[in-house]
């Protein structure tokens, strides 16, 4: 399984920040600030009016105190954290986790369900061997099955009643990567429209979530052609719906072995890298389906990607598989304008 996101730069050391703005129209103003948190760069862009520079700063401060306390709260890199505190008792006790925790187990829990376990937070010791930017050659037959082991979400307990997590078997981990950055995300927006920012995009670490317009023209973006390392965008689009968007591709992190290309998309039948698919972009009106959704469709291929897409119609997709053929659920126009 892929996760998107690595906690490895703690927020306090390494924090890049900027307030700037762009004019459009006479009073409008897109206002943008970015900073490093939970391993990646976080950006806001919003617009509001041309005199609420002060208030907008405000917002944008609260958004990111709101992400840099998801991140101690939902990050296994950082020691002292509920996760890592699960993580350390596995197999032992159980243990007490704030409502965050307890919100992203909940979701995870029931995707890896809904997709027969091929999205899994308890994916991290195959995650871990199969570390493809120091990798460069496959693992051991003996060391994939022994991770194997102990990827099975079926053994996380969660009391949702008494907020406590515990992980049945000892060397079980769990890790949020996979679906964090978009529960962060979604967190952030509901703070900016608390300020009264209701449109804006919150980009984390390329994958977005979109509220509402600029000016009188929406948002756009794109996805990336996975054979190139061209900017201009394979496909280009308009986002008519409040969506988070994620892609997964194979493109982003591998090694190449004897001419097979392994990248960090593991399927968690096999315990080896998956095939047929180049990339997927997943929409869906919850950032946090969006970003494990990506991971998931990468995995399962088009048609089982679309069963999924047809029983829930808040997610929507686009595929590229290994022939360059670009397939997209029936329901993809309404989320987007291409």
């Amino acid at each position: 399984m892929h996760t998107h996101l690595t906690y490895l730069i703690p927020f306090f050391l390494l924090c890049l920040t900027f307030f700037s703005c762009a004019q459009q129209g006479d009073t409008l103003r897109i206002y943008e600030q970015e900073k490093m948190m939970m391993g990646t760069v976080m950006k806001i862009k919003a617009v509001a009016e041309g005199d609420e520079e002060e208030k907008t700063q405000e917002a944008f401060d609260a958004a990111f105190r709101e992400i840099s306390e998801l991140e101690s709260e939902l990050s296994e890199w950082q020691p002292a954290s509920p996760v890592s505190e699960v993580n350390q008792n596995a197999g032992i006790k159980r243990v007490k986790v704030p409502d965050a925790v307890v919100t992203v187990t909940e979701k995870a829990l029931e995707i890896a369900r809904i997709t027969d376990g091929k999205f899994d937070v308890t994916f991290k010791p195959i995650g871990r061997l199969w570390n493809v930017k120091e990798r460069t050659s496959p693992p051991p037959a003996d060391s994939i099955r022994t991770a194997l082991s102990l990827v099975d979400y079926k053994q996380i307990e969660l009391d949702t009643l008494n907020k406590t997590l515990f992980l049945k078997k000892q060397g079980m981990e769990i890790g949020f990567g996979g679906i964090a950055k978009g529960y962060a995300a979604y967190r952030a927006g509901e703070v900016l429209q608390k300020y009264g920012i209701n449109n804006y995009i919150i980009n984390a670490g390329g994958d977005l979530y979109v509220k509402g317009k600029k000016g009188n023209r929406r948002w756009t973006s794109g996805i990336k052609d996975p054979d190139t390392k061209q900017r201009k965008p394979l496909l280009a689009f308009s986002v008519i719906k409040t969506c988070g968007i994620a892609t997964s591709g194979s493109y982003e992190s591998y090694f190449i072995h004897n001419g097979t290309r392994y990248h960090h998309i593991i399927d968690l039948n096999t315990g080896y890298p998956a095939q047929g698919v180049k990339s997927v972009t997943v929409f869906s009106e919850d950032p946090a389906k969006a970003d494990a959704y990506a991971t998931v469709f990468f995995i399962l291929g088009y048609d089982n990607a679309l069963r999924i897409a047809q029983k829930d119609p808040s997610i929507a997709f686009v595929l590229i598989d290994n022939k360059n053929m670009t397939l997209k659920s029936p329901n993809i126009e309404e989320f987007i304008r291409q």
